[in-house]
């Protein structure tokens, strides 16, 4: 059973994919939780705390990685990371759709937040990147791929590859994200290999 403040957090992301952030008010989004509207500002000030709640909530934890995951400084290779990049990615959009049938809706949010969350994405984009870089260097060293290869540039190309696949796939609608990932990650992956 969810806690109350999650539940709060919920309905209002709900409110900020159908109506945006600037249309949705703190009465709409005290309404829309059925909760009286001390019990709402009992754990959020204003509708800005409440958004930068769903931000986290709904953006900030999908990128930190599994319990299970590998960690920085780890001796995962770079389909391991890679994967765990997927997963995260997949376990956000099950989410979101939990929440709207249009999830393309999440990224109108994501771009209406994009000047709240800039550093937080940034910080998240450079981690991912050296964790990949180093993956790829692990992996030249032990000759599991093309040692040709530049680290940061295959960094660059997985994560664009991750983000751009999601993106499409919302676009078009003809697949899921992880048909997409299914379909294009291991023939990128196996494209990097020394020719075996």
């Amino acid at each position: 059973m969810k806690d109350t403040k999650t539940s709060i957090i919920e309905c209002a992301f709900r409110l900020f994919l159908e109506r945006g952030y600037e249309n949705a008010s703190m009465s709409d989004l005290v309404t829309a939780s059925g909760l009286s509207k001390g019990a709402v500002y009992h754990h959020f000030k204003d509708k800005d705390a409440l958004h930068d709640a769903a931000i986290e909530y709904f953006f900030v934890r999908f990128f930190e990685p599994e319990e299970t995951a590998a960690r920085p400084g780890s001796d995962a290779n770079l389909e391991q990371i890679i994967y765990e990049l997927c997963a995260g990615y997949e376990r956000l959009i099950a989410e979101i759709a939990t929440f709207t049938t249009d999830v393309s809706a999440y990224y109108r949010f994501i771009f209406s937040i994009l000047p709240k969350v800039k550093s937080v994405i940034t910080l998240k984009i450079a981690t991912a990147r050296a964790e990949i870089a180093a993956a790829v260097r692990q992996d030249q060293e032990a000759g599991r791929l093309r040692s040709c290869l530049l680290p940061d540039v295959v960094a660059d190309q997985c994560l664009a590859l991750i983000e751009g696949g999601g993106l499409l796939c919302m676009l078009e609608g003809k697949e899921t994200v992880s048909a997409v990932f299914q379909r294009t990650i291991p023939r990128y992956l196996r494209s990097l290999q020394d020719g075996r």
